[in-house]
């Protein structure tokens, strides 16, 4: 069986799947402005006997499926996403930092803007349930988190409340961003240092009740009665600099 490709295209998500992913490359395409900083990769391809090729403008729009591509597509190997292990969920618990559980979260510009704030601001590890796992390979996402999502330890966790009871039982601080939390983000800043795992819901329906229970803390992000709540990627973006 072949293995599956991802397409990823826009200047800093092939950057970084370059220059994480080098050997997955199958296919480089990209624009003129691009061939000599290209060079040195190129160079490695050719040794590889990779497929790389610059293009007129509407060849690499029709290549990457959109014209949001920057002038640079990448074909490589899709990458596993393997399943969060009890063990890794125990030393994750045991470790100063936070990281991320997204419970239904499976828009990819959600996931993708998720993944590039939770980068930048030192996430080490991002965990999502099968509708999220589906979409870390998409061109959309990848090209939202703008190579975010290659420094995160990317898995997929097939029962959300079972991983917050384990991350709980192992000593870490498991917080629900609810909208009734009890706590405000300015109540968790005496947690920063801590072992913190932040729980989001689905973009439709919020957190499963069932996984909210199961966390050691619920907190809720306060504003007006404008709307009634936050685009989930927004909401991730708020609480994580509250916990960092």
């Amino acid at each position: 069986m072949q293995a599956r490709e991802q397409t990823i295209c826009g200047l800093r998500a092939v950057q970084a799947a370059l220059k994480m992913r080098p050997d997955r490359v199958r296919r480089l395409f990209y624009s003129a402005e691009h061939a000599r900083p290209l060079q040195p990769t190129l160079a490695i391809l050719a040794k590889r006997r990779a497929i790389f090729r610059e293009l007129p403008a509407d060849e690499l729009d029709r290549v990457a499926g959109t014209r949001a591509h920057q002038g640079l597509v990448a074909v490589l190997d899709a990458p596993d996403v393997p399943k969060l292990s009890r063990e890794a969920v125990t030393l994750t618990a045991q470790q100063p930092g936070v990281t991320l559980l997204l419970d239904g979260v499976g828009n990819p510009h959600n996931v993708g803007a998720i993944a590039r704030t939770a980068a930048f601001l030192g996430v080490r590890s991002l965990w999502l349930t099968a509708e999220g796992a589906e979409t870390v390979r998409s061109s959309a996402a990848c090209r939202t988190a703008e190579g975010g999502l290659e420094s995160l330890d990317v898995s997929v966790v097939h029962d959300a409340r079972a991983v917050v009871q384990a991350y709980a039982a192992a000593g870490g601080h498991a917080l629900a961003l609810a909208v009734r939390g009890e706590k405000t983000l300015a109540d968790l800043t005496t947690y920063r240092g801590q072992p913190i795992l932040l729980v989001l819901g689905s973009e439709e329906n919020g957190l499963d009740p069932a996984v909210e229970a199961a966390c050691t803390l619920r907190a809720r992000i306060t504003g007006t009665a404008a709307v009634e709540s936050l685009n989930v990627s927004v909401a991730a973006g708020i609480a994580l600099a509250a916990v960092i």
